[in-house]
């Protein structure tokens, strides 16, 4: 309770400060295809310069870069990213006006592991939006209902948020979902699969590179921190999970980030300013560097690194390298969990496309960089915060949760008018060693797991249309045993 009356504190504050610089609806939150496609499309073809693997991201950010854009020297499947993109980020920039945003989805067998793609959790959800930008402020209040709830909440207030501009910062306070790294299929240290929790976050708002010559070097850049609080049923209750992410473009296709989020606080376990500072210090490993009943959390970090390819070559490769706490020895970090990737962009005739192929690994591995032995019951596991690194039911990492291997390939293809098709297909090897884990959110033991789904998204006078479908194979390898799933869902959006 103390952390909510914190957020309303904030939330006070923010709405009673003084004239400053305006705010922008302010977010382009993660799950729009169509929008990652047009940002990744202008930034690796170099007509924009922007951070764009730390969701959401700031539209503002977005708008500022369009502004720099020649158009005159764009091709034909770059001026169309160039409008779309113009005319919703002016949509969403109009200050002083007031939107209502209904949203309908209904179907069967919601996919279960979700990617950065916006899929329904549940069957039938009915979600309602009240949006308002003011000079200062902006406010953001959503609600959705929904049937029969995998986690038991039948109403929802995801996406509500309030906000306020601090110079080139914007501090915003509710229930926002991030999405931290370049992963397509899912992100090893936050992504989506879960719903988000209430949290204060504060966010640069505009990347612009330092001017100073000792800083400069680093391009633009950008840093988001944030407290939330894991108000569900847990081992260790009202658990607070922190986060901090930074990332660079030291150069035009090349973005590096780093990531950092902690589990710690909650019921019963150190609280205070020094405790948060061990967490940051990294003394929190028991036995190593900290006493065991001082530990302040369960931590994970790492790096990530997108290059685009240089010389118009149209490929752009990836890594995420995730670690668990620190390694047996000392209070390194290690334990690492691995992601690679390889995207593939172009025409198709008159579509844009963008394919990906990815690998991940989310059971950790010992050594400097992860290659060295594997330790099985250990990715998003810890012996205080019993739960580990999941909220309501799902893992805050990867979609499969730990001690899996999963391999995609997928490909958005975006017409000139926008309408979107999505195809993905992936293979995942679920929970693959290691004794029984009851409290995985996939499977307490092995299983494999084979599906595919196709989406299509298109844009009319009464509103954006989605429909897809999708089938999956379940393998038990224990009782030999084969399974098989079918998911569908179409949705309504009025805008």
């Amino acid at each position: 309770m103390y952390f909510r009356r914190t957020i309303a504190c904030f939330v006070i504050a923010a709405l009673t400060l003084g004239p400053v610089a305006a705010v922008a609806d302010v977010l382009a939150v993660p799950g729009d295809l169509r929008v990652r496609h047009d940002i990744e499309l202008l930034n690796d073809t170099g007509a924009m310069n922007i951070t764009a693997t730390a969701w959401p991201i700031a539209w503002g950010e977005i708008s500022t870069a369009l502004s720099s854009v020649d158009k005159r020297e764009l091709t034909s499947s770059q001026a169309a990213a160039f409008d779309r993109l113009s005319a919703q980020s002016h949509d969403s920039l109009e200050a002083d006006f007031l939107t209502v945003d209904l949203r309908v989805s209904a179907g069967e067998n919601p996919r279960f592991i979700r990617s950065f793609e916006n899929t329904p959790r549940d069957e039938l959800e009915i979600a309602a939006k009240l949006s308002w930008v003011g000079e200062r402020f902006t406010v953001n209040l959503q609600g959705t209902v929904v049937d029969d709830p995998f986690d038991g909440d039948e109403i929802r207030p995801d996406g509500t948020f309030v906000g306020v501009a601090l110079g080139n910062w914007v501090l915003t306070a509710g229930w926002q979902e991030r999405w931290w790294g370049p992963g397509r299929d899912g992100s090893l240290i936050l992504g989506t699969n879960h719903r988000p929790a209430p949290g204060i976050t504060l966010q640069r708002n505009n990347s612009a590179p330092f001017e100073t010559p000792w800083l400069s070097w680093m391009g633009p850049w950008t840093l988001t921190t944030f407290m939330q609080q894991l108000d569900d049923s847990r081992a260790v209750n009202d658990a607070l999970l922190f986060g901090v992410r930074g990332s660079i473009r030291p150069l035009k296709g090349l973005e590096i980030g780093l990531s950092r989020t902690a589990q710690w606080c909650g019921d019963d376990r150190p609280c205070s300013l020094s405790t948060f500072g061990d967490l940051l210090a990294g003394r929190d490993n028991r036995g190593v560097n900290v006493d065991p009943e001082d530990e302040p959390g369960n931590q994970l970090g790492g790096i990530d690194i997108r290059w685009s390819l240089p010389k118009n070559i149209p490929v752009a490769a990836y890594m995420q390298w995730i670690g668990e706490d620190g390694r047996g020895g000392g209070g390194g970090v290690g334990s690492w969990m691995r992601q690679l990737g390889v995207e593939f962009y172009g025409n198709l005739g008159g579509l844009s496309h963008r394919t990906h192929i990815e690998v991940t690994d989310s059971m950790c591995r010992e050594g400097g960089f992860g290659f060295s032995d594997k330790k099985p019951n250990c990715s998003y596991e810890h012996p205080i915060y019993a739960n580990g690194y999941r909220y309501r039911g799902k893992s805050m990492g990867h979609g499969m949760d730990g001690d899996g291997l999963s391999y995609s390939i997928g490909t958005t293809l975006v017409q000139s008018a926008g309408h979107v098709w999505n195809v993905s297909l992936r293979h995942m090897e679920l929970n693959r060693e290691g004794s029984p884990q009851p409290g995985h959110t996939i499977s307490p033991n092995a299983l494999d797991l084979t599906d595919v789904q196709v989406s299509y998204q298109r844009d009319t006078a009464i509103g954006r249309f989605s429909i897809a479908a999708g089938h999956a194979e379940i393998d038990d390898p224990l009782s030999n045993v084969s399974t098989s799933d079918s998911s569908f869902f179409i949705r309504w959006q009025s805008r």
